[in-house]
């Protein structure tokens, strides 16, 4: 095996600056530092040739990670996932991994970004790196096909669908029209803007100065009457009610339009 070149010279200059001659240096040995030296000269060259050709690559491991996150997230008929992964440091040593590189994807939110890929290997050989990556998932869902403002009780009038790049909203956004329509908006929505979570509230089903309903419920027996709502209520609200018969005041939570029903 021939040394690279800068192991020869090594080994040259050690033996320029001992009394051994070069041609008998494994024969007689007289100077051990030399000879050590040597050694581990020869040591060094060998290990790296067995390196040499048993490295996995920076470009491999990349390649790997794309493969890895296209299965991951999958992707349906109304949606596009674009995927790119950071490039490696190509001076990375990575040993090769018999039993195969395992994949971890670290993105908590599951909507992609800019995430992290967790690439490990378990075997004789250990190592562990983090691969940076971005992905982009465009889906179709409702946006606001016109301005909305604050207190509008939200229709299917006011919906259509466009491809987005969800990956991009930093809230959580209503999938699709069942979680908007019927809604409140909280404040004013830009025509062709998503539908964020924050901005939708449940409908005001009961009013200040409404007649409702006023439900008690005890295991199989159920007992109405009527009353007068003293402020507005959401579904699943409590607000408080004047009882027609007794003319108390009593707490409910609003159960739907017009029904409370009593804690």
């Amino acid at each position: 095996m021939e040394l690279p070149s800068f192991y020869r010279t090594f080994a040259k200059n050690i033996l320029r600056h001992s009394d051994v001659n070069p041609l008998h240096v494994n024969a007689s040995c007289k100077l051990s530092i030399s000879c050590s030296m040597l050694s581990i000269v020869l040591m060094l060259a060998s290990s790296i040739c067995v390196q040499a050709t048993g490295l996995y690559s920076p470009q491999q491991l990349t390649k790997e990670v794309a493969s890895f996150l296209a299965k991951d997230y999958g992707q349906t008929p109304h949606e596009r996932i674009d995927i790119n992964v950071g490039n490696l440091d190509n001076r990375l040593r990575l040993g090769q991994c018999p039993n195969g590189v395992e994949f971890t994807t670290q993105d908590p939110t599951g909507l992609g970004g800019n995430i992290s890929v967790k690439a490990q290997c378990n075997s004789h050989i250990k190592w562990t790196v983090h691969v940076p990556a971005q992905v982009m998932i465009h889906r179709e869902i409702p946006v606001a096909a016109q301005d909305i403002v604050r207190g509008q009780s939200i229709t299917a009038n006011h919906l259509t669908s466009t491809v987005v790049n969800i990956s991009s909203i930093r809230q959580g956004f209503a999938a699709n029209v069942n979680a908007v329509i019927g809604k409140e908006a909280k404040r004013n929505i830009g025509k062709g803007e998503p539908f964020r979570t924050a901005q939708l509230d449940a409908p005001t089903t009961v009013r200040r100065g409404d007649i409702v309903v006023l439900e008690s419920v005890a295991g199989p027996i159920k007992v109405s009457s009527s009353g007068v709502a003293m402020g507005d209520g959401r579904l699943g609200q409590k607000i408080r009610v004047k009882n027609d018969s007794s003319e108390r005041i009593i707490t409910g939570i609003v159960k739907g339009q017009g029904l409370v029903q009593i804690l």
